[in-house]
């Protein structure tokens, strides 16, 4: 947990902070949460964590 996510456009988009059996919850801050399934991790180099989708495309994943 507390890595670094990146979007398929590399931005960084937050944190994770929180980790359950299908789903990573990031923290980018001001109250900005996503909720996302495991299935959407594309990658991991040990530092970061890269998502198979774009910022944009994880705007639809945001915790109301």
């Amino acid at each position: 947990m507390h890595k670094n996510v990146r979007s398929k456009d590399r931005l960084d988009v937050g944190t994770i902070i929180a980790e359950d059996a299908d789903t990573l919850t990031i923290y980018k801050g001001s109250g900005r949460e996503y909720k996302v399934p495991k299935t959407l991790v594309e990658g991991y180099n040990g530092a970061e964590v890269s998502l198979g989708i774009t910022y944009k495309e994880l705007l639809g994943y945001k915790i109301q």
